[in-house]
Protein backbone atom coordinates (compact mmCIF):
# COMPACT_ATOMS: atom_id res chain seq x y z
CA UNK A 1 0.00 0.00 0.00
CA UNK A 2 2.41 2.62 -1.22
CA UNK A 3 1.93 5.85 -3.11
CA UNK A 4 0.39 7.92 -0.32
CA UNK A 5 3.22 10.37 0.28
CA UNK A 6 0.92 13.36 -0.33
CA UNK A 7 -1.65 12.24 2.23
CA UNK A 8 -1.58 13.22 5.88
CA UNK A 9 -2.21 9.61 6.83
CA UNK A 10 -1.74 6.34 5.00
CA UNK A 11 -4.68 3.89 4.87
CA UNK A 12 -2.89 1.83 7.54
CA UNK A 13 -2.71 4.77 9.93
CA UNK A 14 -6.28 5.91 9.25
CA UNK A 15 -7.55 2.37 9.81
CA UNK A 16 -5.89 2.31 13.22
CA UNK A 17 -7.18 5.77 14.14
CA UNK A 18 -10.76 4.89 13.19
CA UNK A 19 -10.61 1.53 14.97
CA UNK A 20 -9.41 3.28 18.13
CA UNK A 21 -12.24 5.80 17.87
CA UNK A 22 -14.80 3.05 17.34
CA UNK A 23 -13.82 1.37 20.59
CA UNK A 24 -14.78 4.53 22.48
CA UNK A 25 -17.82 5.48 20.39
CA UNK A 26 -21.02 6.04 22.40
CA UNK A 27 -23.43 6.86 19.58
CA UNK A 28 -24.91 3.97 17.54
CA UNK A 29 -23.88 5.78 14.33
CA UNK A 30 -20.80 7.94 13.86
CA UNK A 31 -19.25 9.54 10.82
CA UNK A 32 -15.67 10.63 10.20
CA UNK A 33 -14.48 12.47 7.16
CA UNK A 34 -10.99 12.44 5.83
CA UNK A 35 -9.56 14.55 3.02
CA UNK A 36 -7.85 12.50 0.32
CA UNK A 37 -5.72 14.50 -2.08
CA UNK A 38 -4.96 11.70 -4.50
CA UNK A 39 -6.89 8.72 -5.86
CA UNK A 40 -9.84 8.30 -3.50
CA UNK A 41 -11.03 5.03 -5.04
CA UNK A 42 -7.65 3.37 -4.53
CA UNK A 43 -7.40 4.80 -1.02
CA UNK A 44 -10.90 3.49 -0.25
CA UNK A 45 -10.10 0.00 -1.57
CA UNK A 46 -6.94 -0.24 0.53
CA UNK A 47 -8.76 1.07 3.60
CA UNK A 48 -11.60 -1.42 3.18
CA UNK A 49 -9.15 -4.32 3.02
CA UNK A 50 -7.63 -3.18 6.29
CA UNK A 51 -11.02 -2.87 7.97
CA UNK A 52 -12.49 -6.23 7.00
CA UNK A 53 -14.31 -7.72 9.98
CA UNK A 54 -15.06 -4.39 11.65
CA UNK A 55 -18.23 -2.32 11.77
CA UNK A 56 -16.72 0.41 9.61
CA UNK A 57 -18.09 1.36 6.20
CA UNK A 58 -15.90 3.36 3.80
CA UNK A 59 -17.64 5.68 1.34
CA UNK A 60 -16.20 7.98 -1.32
CA UNK A 61 -18.17 11.23 -1.23
CA UNK A 62 -18.72 12.72 -4.66
CA UNK A 63 -22.02 14.63 -4.74
CA UNK A 64 -22.53 15.95 -1.21
CA UNK A 65 -20.37 18.82 0.02
CA UNK A 66 -21.66 19.17 3.62
CA UNK A 67 -21.50 22.97 3.48
CA UNK A 68 -24.85 23.76 5.08
CA UNK A 69 -24.69 23.36 8.89
CA UNK A 70 -28.46 22.88 9.04
CA UNK A 71 -28.44 20.03 6.54
CA UNK A 72 -25.33 18.05 7.47
CA UNK A 73 -27.08 15.32 9.42
CA UNK A 74 -29.86 14.87 6.85
CA UNK A 75 -27.29 14.73 4.04
CA UNK A 76 -25.35 12.14 6.01
CA UNK A 77 -28.47 10.00 6.46
CA UNK A 78 -29.30 10.32 2.74
CA UNK A 79 -25.77 9.16 1.94
CA UNK A 80 -26.22 6.13 4.18
CA UNK A 81 -29.53 5.32 2.49
CA UNK A 82 -27.98 5.52 -0.99
CA UNK A 83 -25.27 3.06 0.03
CA UNK A 84 -27.51 0.50 1.71
CA UNK A 85 -25.81 -2.39 -0.10
CA UNK A 86 -22.38 -1.48 1.30
CA UNK A 87 -23.75 -1.29 4.86
CA UNK A 88 -25.59 -4.59 4.61
CA UNK A 89 -22.54 -6.33 3.17
CA UNK A 90 -20.21 -5.07 5.93
CA UNK A 91 -22.69 -5.86 8.71
CA UNK A 92 -23.52 -9.30 7.32
CA UNK A 93 -19.89 -10.35 7.71
CA UNK A 94 -19.90 -9.67 11.46
CA UNK A 95 -20.72 -12.46 13.95
CA UNK A 96 -23.17 -10.18 15.76
CA UNK A 97 -24.56 -6.69 15.38
CA UNK A 98 -22.12 -4.17 16.87
CA UNK A 99 -23.03 -1.50 19.43
CA UNK A 100 -21.84 1.20 17.02
CA UNK A 101 -21.42 1.55 13.27
CA UNK A 102 -18.84 3.97 11.88
CA UNK A 103 -18.82 5.56 8.46
CA UNK A 104 -15.59 6.92 6.96
CA UNK A 105 -16.30 9.60 4.38
CA UNK A 106 -13.43 10.16 1.97
CA UNK A 107 -13.84 13.71 0.71
CA UNK A 108 -11.91 15.96 -1.63
CA UNK A 109 -11.83 18.69 1.00
CA UNK A 110 -12.66 19.01 4.68
CA UNK A 111 -16.13 20.53 5.22
CA UNK A 112 -16.15 23.77 7.17
CA UNK A 113 -19.27 23.01 9.21
CA UNK A 114 -19.12 22.72 13.02
CA UNK A 115 -18.33 19.24 14.29
CA UNK A 116 -21.24 18.65 16.66
CA UNK A 117 -23.79 15.96 17.33
CA UNK A 118 -27.36 16.36 16.09
CA UNK A 119 -30.39 14.05 16.13
CA UNK A 120 -31.44 12.42 12.86
CA UNK A 121 -33.97 9.78 11.80
CA UNK A 122 -32.22 6.69 10.50
CA UNK A 123 -33.51 4.86 7.38
CA UNK A 124 -36.06 2.18 8.19
CA UNK A 125 -33.84 -0.64 6.91
CA UNK A 126 -30.92 0.25 9.21
CA UNK A 127 -30.48 -2.56 11.77
CA UNK A 128 -31.51 -1.97 15.37
CA UNK A 129 -32.04 1.80 15.10
CA UNK A 130 -33.93 2.00 11.79
CA UNK A 131 -36.75 4.56 11.84
CA UNK A 132 -35.64 6.00 15.20
CA UNK A 133 -34.04 9.30 16.09
CA UNK A 134 -30.41 8.89 17.10
CA UNK A 135 -27.62 11.38 17.85
CA UNK A 136 -25.19 11.44 14.95
CA UNK A 137 -21.63 12.61 15.30
CA UNK A 138 -19.64 13.86 12.33
CA UNK A 139 -15.98 14.58 13.02
CA UNK A 140 -12.91 15.39 10.97
CA UNK A 141 -9.89 13.08 11.10
CA UNK A 142 -7.77 14.90 8.50
CA UNK A 143 -6.32 17.24 11.11
CA UNK A 144 -7.28 15.50 14.34
CA UNK A 145 -6.41 11.85 13.69
CA UNK A 146 -3.73 11.26 16.29
CA UNK A 147 -0.94 8.82 17.06
CA UNK A 148 1.92 8.37 19.50
CA UNK A 149 4.94 10.63 19.04
CA UNK A 150 7.04 7.69 17.87
CA UNK A 151 4.63 6.76 15.06
CA UNK A 152 6.09 6.02 11.64
CA UNK A 153 4.93 9.40 10.31
CA UNK A 154 7.28 11.13 12.75
CA UNK A 155 10.22 9.68 10.78
CA UNK A 156 12.32 9.42 13.94
CA UNK A 157 15.04 7.24 12.31
CA UNK A 158 15.38 9.83 9.54
CA UNK A 159 15.76 12.64 12.08
CA UNK A 160 18.41 10.60 13.91
CA UNK A 161 20.28 10.12 10.63
CA UNK A 162 19.83 13.79 9.77
CA UNK A 163 21.37 14.87 13.06
CA UNK A 164 24.28 12.46 12.61
CA UNK A 165 24.98 13.71 9.10
CA UNK A 166 24.73 17.36 10.12
CA UNK A 167 27.05 16.61 13.04
CA UNK A 168 29.59 15.24 10.60
CA UNK A 169 29.39 18.36 8.45
CA UNK A 170 29.84 20.60 11.49
CA UNK A 171 32.76 18.51 12.71
CA UNK A 172 34.55 18.68 9.37
CA UNK A 173 34.08 22.42 9.07
CA UNK A 174 35.20 23.15 12.62
CA UNK A 175 38.21 20.89 12.13
CA UNK A 176 39.31 22.69 8.97
CA UNK A 177 38.82 26.14 10.54
CA UNK A 178 40.62 25.12 13.71
CA UNK A 179 43.57 23.87 11.69
CA UNK A 180 43.74 27.09 9.65
CA UNK A 181 42.97 29.61 12.38
CA UNK A 182 42.70 28.13 15.87
CA UNK A 183 41.69 31.37 17.60
CA UNK A 184 38.63 31.74 15.37
CA UNK A 185 37.24 28.35 16.32
CA UNK A 186 38.31 28.61 19.97
CA UNK A 187 35.99 31.60 20.49
CA UNK A 188 33.04 29.25 20.01
CA UNK A 189 34.57 26.47 22.13
CA UNK A 190 34.26 28.72 25.16
CA UNK A 191 30.46 28.42 24.96
CA UNK A 192 30.31 24.63 24.70
CA UNK A 193 33.35 23.53 26.72
CA UNK A 194 31.38 23.46 29.97
CA UNK A 195 33.50 21.71 32.66
CA UNK A 196 35.91 19.94 30.31
CA UNK A 197 39.61 20.63 30.77
CA UNK A 198 40.72 19.71 27.26
CA UNK A 199 40.80 22.09 24.32
CA UNK A 200 38.84 22.21 21.07
CA UNK A 201 41.41 20.19 19.16
CA UNK A 202 41.11 17.36 21.69
CA UNK A 203 37.33 17.51 21.53
CA UNK A 204 37.31 17.29 17.74
CA UNK A 205 39.55 14.22 17.90
CA UNK A 206 37.40 12.59 20.58
CA UNK A 207 34.27 13.32 18.58
CA UNK A 208 35.74 11.80 15.45
CA UNK A 209 36.64 8.63 17.34
CA UNK A 210 33.15 8.39 18.83
CA UNK A 211 31.47 8.80 15.45
CA UNK A 212 33.51 5.88 14.14
CA UNK A 213 31.78 3.66 16.72
CA UNK A 214 28.26 4.53 15.54
CA UNK A 215 27.08 1.56 13.50
CA UNK A 216 23.57 2.74 12.69
CA UNK A 217 23.07 6.45 12.13
CA UNK A 218 19.29 5.92 12.02
CA UNK A 219 19.48 5.03 15.71
CA UNK A 220 21.85 7.84 16.65
CA UNK A 221 20.85 9.98 19.63
CA UNK A 222 23.08 12.84 20.81
CA UNK A 223 23.99 12.64 24.50
CA UNK A 224 24.09 16.13 25.99
CA UNK A 225 25.55 14.84 29.25
CA UNK A 226 28.65 13.26 27.75
CA UNK A 227 28.89 15.79 24.94
CA UNK A 228 30.72 13.45 22.58
CA UNK A 229 29.45 15.13 19.41
CA UNK A 230 29.08 18.67 18.13
CA UNK A 231 25.30 18.41 17.98
CA UNK A 232 25.21 17.15 21.58
CA UNK A 233 27.13 20.27 22.64
CA UNK A 234 24.82 22.52 20.64
CA UNK A 235 21.77 20.88 22.21
CA UNK A 236 23.18 21.31 25.70
CA UNK A 237 24.03 24.97 25.25
CA UNK A 238 20.59 25.61 23.76
CA UNK A 239 18.98 24.01 26.82
CA UNK A 240 20.99 26.16 29.19
CA UNK A 241 20.83 29.48 27.38
CA UNK A 242 18.10 32.10 26.99
CA UNK A 243 17.01 33.05 23.46
CA UNK A 244 18.78 36.41 23.70
CA UNK A 245 22.02 34.91 25.00
CA UNK A 246 21.82 32.13 22.44
CA UNK A 247 22.14 34.83 19.80
CA UNK A 248 25.67 35.52 21.04
CA UNK A 249 26.47 31.82 20.81
CA UNK A 250 25.18 31.87 17.25
CA UNK A 251 27.43 34.81 16.44
CA UNK A 252 30.51 32.96 17.66
CA UNK A 253 29.42 29.75 15.91
CA UNK A 254 29.16 31.68 12.64
CA UNK A 255 32.69 32.96 13.21
CA UNK A 256 33.99 29.49 14.09
CA UNK A 257 32.50 28.11 10.88
CA UNK A 258 34.01 30.96 8.83
CA UNK A 259 30.72 31.54 7.03
CA UNK A 260 30.94 33.90 4.07
CA UNK A 261 28.84 37.04 3.88
CA UNK A 262 26.58 36.88 2.04
CA UNK A 263 25.78 33.17 2.04
CA UNK A 264 25.57 32.11 -1.57
CA UNK A 265 23.14 29.28 -0.80
CA UNK A 266 19.39 29.08 -0.11
CA UNK A 267 18.50 27.28 3.10
CA UNK A 268 15.34 26.50 5.01
CA UNK A 269 14.81 27.83 8.52
CA UNK A 270 12.88 25.34 10.63
CA UNK A 271 9.68 26.61 12.21
CA UNK A 272 11.02 25.62 15.63
CA UNK A 273 13.93 27.95 14.96
CA UNK A 274 11.58 30.79 14.07
CA UNK A 275 9.63 30.29 17.30
CA UNK A 276 12.85 30.47 19.33
CA UNK A 277 14.35 33.54 17.67
CA UNK A 278 15.38 36.42 19.93
CA UNK A 279 13.79 39.87 19.87
CA UNK A 280 16.64 41.34 17.84
CA UNK A 281 17.21 40.05 14.33
CA UNK A 282 20.61 38.46 13.58
CA UNK A 283 23.03 41.07 12.22
CA UNK A 284 24.22 39.01 9.24
CA UNK A 285 22.99 36.07 7.13
CA UNK A 286 25.82 33.97 8.55
CA UNK A 287 24.72 34.58 12.13
CA UNK A 288 21.12 33.89 11.14
CA UNK A 289 22.18 30.55 9.66
CA UNK A 290 24.35 29.55 12.62
CA UNK A 291 21.63 30.52 15.10
CA UNK A 292 19.11 28.52 13.10
CA UNK A 293 21.42 25.49 13.19
CA UNK A 294 21.61 25.78 16.97
CA UNK A 295 17.85 25.85 17.42
CA UNK A 296 17.19 23.22 14.75
CA UNK A 297 19.65 20.79 16.34
CA UNK A 298 18.06 21.38 19.74
CA UNK A 299 14.54 20.81 18.37
CA UNK A 300 15.59 17.68 16.48
CA UNK A 301 17.36 16.20 19.49
CA UNK A 302 14.40 16.98 21.72
CA UNK A 303 12.01 15.43 19.21
CA UNK A 304 13.78 12.07 19.10
CA UNK A 305 14.21 12.12 22.87
CA UNK A 306 10.50 12.52 23.61
CA UNK A 307 9.76 9.95 20.89
CA UNK A 308 11.93 7.48 22.81
CA UNK A 309 9.59 8.04 25.77
CA UNK A 310 6.36 8.28 23.79
CA UNK A 311 4.46 6.26 26.38
CA UNK A 312 4.78 9.18 28.80
CA UNK A 313 3.02 11.64 26.48
CA UNK A 314 -0.35 12.09 24.84
CA UNK A 315 -1.06 11.24 21.23
CA UNK A 316 -0.82 14.15 18.79
CA UNK A 317 -2.33 14.80 15.36
CA UNK A 318 -0.49 12.81 12.71
CA UNK A 319 -0.55 15.85 10.42
CA UNK A 320 1.32 17.84 13.08
CA UNK A 321 3.90 15.12 13.72
CA UNK A 322 4.50 14.56 10.02
CA UNK A 323 4.81 18.28 9.26
CA UNK A 324 7.15 18.87 12.20
CA UNK A 325 9.37 16.00 11.14
CA UNK A 326 9.48 17.09 7.50
CA UNK A 327 10.26 20.67 8.52
CA UNK A 328 13.17 19.63 10.74
CA UNK A 329 14.55 17.24 8.13
CA UNK A 330 14.45 19.93 5.45
CA UNK A 331 16.31 22.38 7.69
CA UNK A 332 18.95 19.80 8.66
CA UNK A 333 19.53 18.71 5.07
CA UNK A 334 19.88 22.29 3.86
CA UNK A 335 22.31 23.11 6.67
CA UNK A 336 24.38 20.03 5.87
CA UNK A 337 24.50 20.85 2.17
CA UNK A 338 25.51 24.46 2.84
CA UNK A 339 28.35 23.45 5.13
CA UNK A 340 29.60 20.84 2.66
CA UNK A 341 29.71 23.33 -0.21
CA UNK A 342 31.71 26.03 1.62
CA UNK A 343 35.14 26.88 0.29
CA UNK A 344 38.09 25.85 2.49
CA UNK A 345 38.86 28.47 5.18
Amino acid sequence: MTGYIDEHMSPQRLAQVVADRLDAEESPVAGYWYEVRGDRDKYADDLRRLLVGSAIVVLVVREIVFDNPNAVQSEFVDLIDKHRDEFEQVLSELPEYPPAVTVVLLTRRVPTVPQVASPAIMPGWFPRVGGTVVPIYLRDLTWTGSAAIDCSESAVPEICAGLFTLDGALLERLTSVQAAEAATADAFWVHVRFDDKYDLSDFLSRSRRFRATVRNKRAFRPDSRSGTTVVARLWKVAQRTSPEALGRVGTDLATALRLPDPLDYDWHQAFASVLGRPANRPPTPGVAFASSVLRTVAAGAQFITVAAHADAYDAYPVALLRSTSFDLLTAMRDATSLLQTLDPP
